[in-house]
């Protein structure tokens, strides 16, 4: 009797090894992604963006002002740096730098928009008409909020700024994307993703009443807020599959796309050094941003082809295995219908875009 007792107890350690422990990091810490991005050194991939037009949100943040400058050093024509906070320093940067180089400057724009509320978006919309064409949005927009607080427009914040406020720029900005004369490709909308979605997955589960949103923002301090940026993550992770499910259905073509940059250590993510598990989930895949920003640009500059995908370095990648289930495709319709009824009832020019996806 002992002996079948050992055995089975053998057999249930082989069986946690084989199957629980790779099933586990699959489902809430990506460590072959991670690793493979931890030693990527990606280089962009695009020689020249001569003639076009490209977009950053974000601008001034790690991964948006790196993004920039490779778009500003490979021949861009017009440069809209877009954040909330005074962008002259970062202008003056750009300029300088391709002086001291003696390349050509492009037309750069500085637009301060806060995405705390909708009306920054419709404010990004209004500016964004008067281009002449749209080749490359890349969203790089985002907060990591230790503390709850709610947006003006009665949502957490990190709810509000990475996902309804991106998720709107985009929706708004989606006739607005047109590639210039003299790019063959379609014009380009991307979304940052993280694999902060994956530890905070176990917390996506939709509730048995009322709104799944609401669900998720209306949480409490302490763990719960610390997975606040990866639910922001995963909600905007659903949007962008369905938004490039339904502009596939388009007459003119647009490539959406979600682009993870891996980890870094960054003003954004540096607070996580005083924290000991967060800081060892960085350090386990950090490099440094100017890579994460190659990326970010490559993801932006993806062919149609890779619409719908999620890009990491020079590879695209599945999605989390929460959003692959059966569960997973109904929440990313809830989340697609209630963010639907807050638009459609805040931002009324929003209706044509739905109608067109409809």
């Amino acid at each position: 009797m002992a002996n079948y007792l050992v055995l089975g107890a053998v057999a249930a350690i082989i069986g946690v090894v084989t199957y629980g422990i790779p099933l586990f990091f699959a489902e809430y810490f990506p460590y072959e992604s991670l690793s493979k991005q931890r030693t990527g050194r990606p280089t962009v991939t695009t020689k020249s963006y001569k003639g076009r037009t490209a977009l950053v949100t974000g601008a001034n943040g790690a991964y948006g002002s790196r993004a920039a400058k490779i778009f500003a050093h490979r021949e861009i024509q017009t440069l809209v740096l877009v954040d909330i906070m005074d962008l002259s320093k970062l202008k003056d940067e750009i300029e300088t730098e391709l002086r001291d180089a003696n390349k050509p400057v492009p037309e750069i724009l500085t637009w301060n928009i806060d995405m705390m509320t909708f009306a920054g978006s419709r404010e990004l919309a209004k500016k964004a008409k008067g281009l002449k064409a749209l080749d490359h949005a890349l969203m790089t927009a985002g907060i990591l909020a230790f503390n709850r607080r709610e947006s003006p427009e009665g949502w957490e914040t990190s709810i509000q700024v990475n996902y309804l406020s991106s998720a709107l720029n985009g929706l708004l900005l989606l006739p607005i994307l047109k590639s210039s004369p003299g790019n063959p490709n379609p014009p380009v909308l991307t979304f940052v993703t993280s694999f902060g979605i994956y530890p905070s997955s176990f917390t996506m589960g939709m509730p048995k009443n009322g709104s799944y949103l609401k669900k998720l923002s209306n949480n409490k301090d302490g763990m719960q807020q610390a997975h606040q940026y990866g639910r922001s993550k995963a909600l905007l992770l659903y949007f962008t599959r369905e938004l490039a499910v339904r502009t596939a259905a388009l007459g003119r073509p647009v490539t959406i796309t979600s682009a993870d940059p891996g980890s870094a250590w960054t003003p954004l993510t540096n607070p996580n050094q005083d924290k000991l598990i967060p800081r060892l989930i960085m350090n386990f895949g950090a490099r440094d941003p100017q890579y994460g920003a190659a990326a970010l640009v490559n993801g932006v500059s993806a062919s149609a082809d890779k619409h719908g995908k999620i890009l990491q370095d020079f590879d695209s990648t599945t999605y989390p295995p929460f959003m692959l289930r059966k569960s997973g495709q109904a929440a990313q319709e809830h989340v697609w219908e209630e963010t639907k009824s807050e638009f459609e009832a805040k931002v009324p020019e929003v209706k044509a875009v739905y109608e067109m996806l409809n």
